[in-house]
């Protein structure tokens, strides 16, 4: 077990209490030069001139960030299985009873999110985050937004704000800076969407949190090598946009747009651990998170709108809107926009923030645009996909890994396509989902499979003799 306090106070941490204990420390402090958390995250108040958040919302955004510093600087090395750590947070709270009411349910929750097993210990504070400050000139007006949605410069994300703003909605879109070179790309897109249509009023806040390495309760403590896979980033970009639309108004809803496919997160194999994708957009996740913010008392809900969908569906729905035509090739799909799994000596061929053309993500990316017929988008693989990819990159930096994951799904499924018993336990193996759902994520597995197929087979290179699967039965 991981032990790391956090301090809103630099008075909080009480050694004698808790004396046979080692602990790793990050700081929230109001004074930045004294914290080793870097972030803008008081802009989310600021912004609409307020001093501070309700404390149960302040509550949920120290309790997201705490989460992600400890996801980001705990290195999964450490585990036994190279995966599931075990963490324990202390950290304080303005609403210790509400969050001690909910806390084996959080913590349940966000495990579902990591893949690891977190322990809470909240703790009593009445020091307020950052309320120190309120900003006067160029301020946001609230109530001139009916929704915040997510908008991470990702397509799906992307094709939402085009939803959003085709149906008139007035939307903050909230983005996280987590790496330098994605700013410049979300204001781009965003930009775009706003300008294309100037009857609706919609706005852009990005905000950052960088921790740093945390410091030690015992100088002998090993420091920290650092984590990649960052599962909770999330659940960190929800309470930034929960955060947002507290202000504007309890009623407002929260949208995260992502496709059904990876929202229901099913495993490519039976070896890869669900917690490998993304499990933001899964309905366990996003039910239990909405269950949790109505016993504390948080009334906006989050939601997916694009849950029943795949992404070429998504596509297909906006391939006559010229923004799209003229943008979607510009964002980005990539597990690794900006650190993408290119040769770096060729690097400067394209210019990053990139889509490296062969992790699951952009797989998924292609297949998509591959049923609109059209994809412009300049993928950073700087090979040909097929068979001779696979031998030459199987055991170089898991280039390759992705493709043979999404080949053995295939083949899984072909071989299990008229199994509708088959395919509904694939889907249920992250837990439990209603007659709705599974109806629904039935259908957009099917579809999602078979435009991975169709991908495949418009490839080729040697990719269906890999597979051993003759051409009649792609076809089904």
């Amino acid at each position: 077990m991981v032990n790391i306090w956090i301090n809103k106070n630099e008075k909080d941490f009480i050694q004698e209490s808790l004396p046979n204990e080692k602990f790793y420390f990050f700081n929230l402090l109001s004074e930045k030069n004294k914290s080793n958390v870097k972030t803008d995250v008081e802009q989310l108040w600021r912004r609409f001139g307020a001093m501070n958040l309700s404390e149960i919302n302040e509550d949920f955004l120290i309790i997201a960030t705490s989460i992600f510093c400890a996801d980001k600087k705990i290195t999964r090395k450490l585990s036994t299985d190279n995966w599931t750590r075990e963490i324990k947070l202390y950290i304080p709270v303005l609403e210790i009873e509400k969050w001690n009411f909910v806390k084996e349910q959080l913590e349940q929750t966000i495990g579902f999110l990591s893949g690891d097993k977190w322990r809470f210990e909240f703790r009593s504070t009445t020091f307020r985050f950052r309320a120190d400050k309120e900003v006067k000139n160029n301020i946001l007006t609230p109530d001139k937004y009916d929704s915040v949605s997510l908008f991470s410069g990702g397509l799906d994300s992307f094709c939402g704000a085009l939803s959003l703003s085709k149906s008139n909605n007035s939307t903050l879109f909230l983005g996280f800076k987590e790496y330098t070179l994605l700013t410049k790309r979300q204001k781009d897109l965003f930009d775009a969407i706003d300008n294309s249509n100037p009857r609706v009023e919609n706005e852009l806040i990005l905000f950052n949190v960088n921790p740093y390495a945390p410091t030690f309760s015992d100088e002998g403590m090993k420091k920290l090598a650092g984590e990649s896979t960052s599962r909770s980033r999330s659940l960190l970009f929800i309470a930034g946009a929960v955060s947002v639309a507290s202000i504007i108004g309890e009623d407002i809803p929260v949208y995260i747009p992502e496709n059904g496919f990876i929202g229901v997160n099913v495993p490519l194999t039976d070896s890869r651990a669900g917690s490998c994708s993304t499990r933001t957009t899964h309905p366990i996740f996003l039910n239990n998170l909405n269950e949790i913010f109505k016993q504390i008392g948080i009334k906006n809900s989050i939601s997916n709108f694009y849950w029943n969908k795949t992404k070429g569906e998504i596509l297909e729905e906006h391939r006559d809107n010229p923004i799209f035509n003229l943008k979607a090739k510009e964002t980005l799909s990539c597990s690794h926009p900006c650190l993408s799994r290119y040769d770096r000596k060729k690097s400067s061929l394209i210019d990053t923030p990139c889509n490296c053309g062969y992790c699951f993500p952009c797989l998924i990316r292609r297949a998509s645009f591959i049923k609109i017929g059209v994809d412009e988008t300049k993928y950073n693989h700087l090979y040909e996909l097929g068979s001779k990819f696979i031998n030459d990159f199987n055991n170089l930096q898991g280039r390759a890994s992705d493709l043979k994951a999404v080949l053995f799904s295939i083949k899984r499924y072909i071989a299990n396509r008229d199994d509708s018993d088959y395919i509904r336990a694939l889907l249920l193996r992250q837990g439990n989902l209603d007659k709705r759902e599974l109806d629904g994520y039935e259908r957009v597995y099917r579809e999602s499979m078979e435009e991975l197929i169709n991908m495949i087979q418009q490839i080729d290179n040697g990719l269906l003799d890999y597979t051993g699967i003759k051409g009649a039965e792609f076809s089904g």
